[in-house]
């Protein structure tokens, strides 16, 4: 009888756990909690990045030469217009224009 309480116990400690997991386990560096509201120079990003779509908000993180990762607001105009440029400089890149 012990140990059978004892393996229903085990088996819910389990499933807390997993449970626990999967809303917890998020990777805060995959989130942008707060934004960089002044516009970024786009000489200076390298590339950007969407956050996930589980983050509590949407964002773009910008990675830059000096490999810093700055969390924006996608819904700025110069974010929009910032990534516009990266895209447009990366299809040229890519193609040898």
């Amino acid at each position: 009888c012990i140990s059978d309480i004892l393996c229903i116990f085990f088996n819910l400690l389990h499933i807390v756990a997993c449970l626990f997991h999967l809303i917890y386990g998020k990777s805060p560096e995959e989130c942008c909690f707060n934004f960089f509201k002044k516009p970024v120079p786009v000489r200076s990003i390298v590339s950007y990045e969407e956050t996930r779509d589980d983050c509590p908000k949407a964002g773009v993180i910008f990675i830059t030469k000096k490999a810093a990762r700055i969390c924006v607001d996608p819904g700025f105009k110069w974010v929009k217009r910032a990534i516009d440029q990266i895209d447009i400089r990366n299809v040229e890149s890519s193609t040898g224009e």
